[in-house]
């Protein structure tokens, strides 16, 4: 027969020890590995239903293909627009990338460009590098305008000569004299399969790689 103080401690280990253990486990993988999510969006149907619930893996580089959960205030600079989106991504820092007569170009290979209709839109840019200098075109600009901005409003940019201010109103002429431009983070370049329910590159510009939260593996 079991002695009180074995069946103290077993109870102890059922009771206590056990849901603890469990409990830090799951807070782990929550601040550290996993992020679940409500999805909120019919921009990726039917991957990703609205409505479901899905997790994102944290601390993984994304690839070509992959859905991607982002947070809209870290591209834009706009803290009140506390606003995490999901899109899938198709060129990686260092890819060329252009839009013309309605099909997306990623390194010179033509690309579906998950649209509901042609446009006659047109852009060409490279994405950035962390420590990359590209030059900046007319058709380029409308992409880098945001992820300019914000380099400068956090600081990063540590070349005086390179600096634009974040009025882009006074760039013309800065741009005129030195079209080249130094990024201090990597970008992606993220669209959605149907651009009438959620923002992606089309409307935000390249997404910095530290707005990218994980990159989503399974929902339910």
């Amino acid at each position: 027969m079991a002695s009180k103080r074995q069946s103290g401690g077993s109870q102890w280990l059922r009771y206590v020890a056990l849901p603890l253990g469990t409990l830090a486990l799951v807070v782990a993988l929550r601040l550290f590995v996993l992020l679940p999510f409500r999805v909120q969006t019919r921009a990726i149907e039917p991957k990703l239903r609205e409505g479901s619930w899905a997790f994102a893996l944290q601390g993984k580089t994304p690839r070509i293909g992959d859905i991607v959960l982002f947070e809209i205030a870290k591209v834009t600079g706009n803290k009140e627009r506390q606003m995490r989106a999901v899109a899938r991504v198709v060129a990686l820092p260092g890819d060329s990338v252009e839009l013309r007569d309605g099909v997306l170009w990623v390194n010179a290979h033509p690309q579906r460009d998950y649209r509901l209709r042609r446009t006659h839109e047109s852009y060409a840019l490279r994405l950035p590098r962390e420590g990359g200098v590209y030059p900046i075109s007319p058709l380029s600009l409308v992409a880098y305008r945001t992820a300019l901005i914000e380099e400068e409003r956090l600081g990063l940019v540590r070349d005086r000569k390179e600096h634009l201010g974040t009025n882009p109103a006074t760039w013309i002429e800065a741009l005129r004299r030195n079209p080249y431009r130094t990024f201090y983070r990597d970008y992606y370049w993220v669209l959605v399969d149907d651009p009438s329910e959620a923002p992606d590159s089309r409307h935000l510009g390249i997404i910095p790689s530290d707005a990218i939260e994980g990159i989503v593996f399974f929902s339910f």
